[in-house]
């Protein structure tokens, strides 16, 4: 009953989108953000609300079928199928949460043209497709690696139009998830965690649904790729996690996070070299034949403003607060500010987990474990966070993860998957304010949560004394 419930769940998201997802004639409910709801057309409306209903009996089927692995009633066979059945509807609805797999298409468009989509945009290079592409990324040029590009080209170049453009780029995603599916398990055998509870957690889960699959977004093959090489990693086979992980970063360069942990899995210095090696060897080949200078061309719009990162939620928070007191100058100062803090912070966790995985590096999950919280750092501390940006970070954590923690991830799994509504238009965009200082006040939580303890020691020796 529960797969059948979760079925019927996501094809009324699939029906929905079409009404009220990112389409390409552009955002069917363009002032939702300005005027609210009541400003929208009525099919707008009534495809968000299929979609949101949808997505609400999708999250809930998946929180059953939770139970029912833990319980054991289902097995890694009806789990597959499970996923399986939930995905299809998915991967032929309209693009959801987001817009970017147009920008994808675009940067494609060019690439398969003999333009250069680093130093060319898609308006800038005539890509016929610019108008389905979201307005803060038409004049950018590609953030993305080389195979992040040549996929993209192969899609364009196969497809012909933007439909099956799109079509295409969605069956890469899906790619990458099935690798990631197949994967997960090897990697949780490692950690000790039971495979299908991982693979419920990491892969099966209506983020995966509604943003990797219907989203298209290249962070599903960044997730596959790098379970993939840390699984190969922690098997013992070095040039296997090499060649995924170098992979990976010729996506997105943000997986070479990932490469040090890699490194440490594998006992034998030999070996450690060996995955660094072809890492790089397989970095340097996909860049070369890109025949394309894509890393200089690092970045893309960030002046977007959103709590959902938590450095600019605390900067946002703080800028309120100088506004209210009448010195609103700063505001933009203040979001700066925060940013940068966040950056350091980033670089002083990552070398920290870095440290804390070389010292535990003869405990396989609790590399993996360092290594999930080092991607988490990454997504959570940079200047914008979507919800896509956690698909690796997840599928990792749940391969080494524990109670009570694998309970707080299907928690921010759920949540994660309602973070941007079906046309594009993110929550946080509808709540800045109550948002930002919902931001801070988690930070301040958790400060202090943290500082408590040490308070406590401190006194008593104090007194002591």
């Amino acid at each position: 009953m529960t797969r059948w419930l979760g079925l019927a769940a996501a094809v009324l998201v699939a029906a929905g989108s079409y009404a009220a997802g990112a389409l390409p004639g552009g955002d069917p409910g363009p002032e939702l953000r300005r005027l609210g709801l009541g400003a929208t057309p009525v099919p707008f409306q009534i495809g968000l609300a299929a979609c949101l209903v949808g997505m609400v009996g999708l999250v809930a089927a998946w929180w059953r079928l939770g139970a029912m692995v833990r319980a054991g009633e289902v097995g890694a066979r009806g789990l597959a199928v499970t996923g399986a059945l939930w995905a299809l509807p998915l991967l032929v609805a309209a693009p959801l949460g987001s817009r970017d797999v147009y920008s994808y298409a675009c940067q494609g468009w060019l690439y398969a043209s003999g333009a250069d989509p680093y130093t060319l945009s898609p308006a800038g290079g005539g890509c016929p497709w610019v108008a389905a592409v979201a307005p803060v990324w038409r004049d950018e040029t590609a953030p993305y690696g080389p195979v992040a590009i040549a996929l993209a080209a192969g899609a364009a170049w196969l497809g012909g139009g933007l439909l099956a453009t799109v079509g295409a780029l969605r069956l890469v995603a899906a790619g990458g998830m099935v690798l990631a599916a197949v994967a997960l398990p090897r990697l949780a055998r490692t950690c000790g965690v039971e495979p299908v509870r991982a693979a419920w957690l990491g892969v099966c889960t209506p983020l995966v649904a509604v943003h990797a699959i219907a989203g298209a977004h290249y962070d599903a093959l960044l997730a596959g790729l790098v379970v993939a090489g840390l699984a190969a990693a922690a098997t013992g086979k070095p040039t296997s996690a090499g060649l995924a992980l170098g992979l990976a970063v010729a996506v997105k360069v943000t997986a070479v996070v990932a490469l040090p942990f890699a490194v440490l899995l594998l006992a034998r210095p030999v070996r450690r070299w060996l995955v660094a090696g072809v890492a790089a060897a397989a970095f340097a080949a996909a860049s070369l034949l890109g025949g394309l200078g894509w890393v200089g061309a690092l970045g893309g719009a960030t002046d977007q403003t959103q709590w959902t990162s938590v450095p600019t939620g605390v900067g946002m928070s703080v800028g309120y607060l100088l506004r209210g007191f009448g010195a609103g100058e700063g505001a933009d100062d203040a979001v700066l500010a925060a940013r940068l803090a966040g950056l350091g912070l980033l670089a002083l966790a990552l070398a920290a987990l870095v440290v804390g995985a070389w010292r535990r590096r003869t405990d396989t999950r609790a590399v993996v474990l360092h290594c999930g919280a080092a991607l988490a750092a990454l997504a959570l501390l940079s200047p914008i966070f979507y919800p896509w940006y956690a698909l690796t970070a997840l599928a990792v954590l749940a391969a080494a993860a524990r109670a009570p923690v694998r309970r707080w991830l299907a928690v921010a799994t759920g949540a994660l998957t309602f973070l941007t509504l079906p046309n594009g238009l993110g929550v946080a965009a509808l709540t800045k304010l109550p948002g930002a200082f919902l931001v801070l006040a988690l930070v301040i939580a958790v400060a202090w949560a943290w500082l408590r303890p040490q308070v406590a020691r401190a006194a008593l020796k104090a007194t002591s004394s």
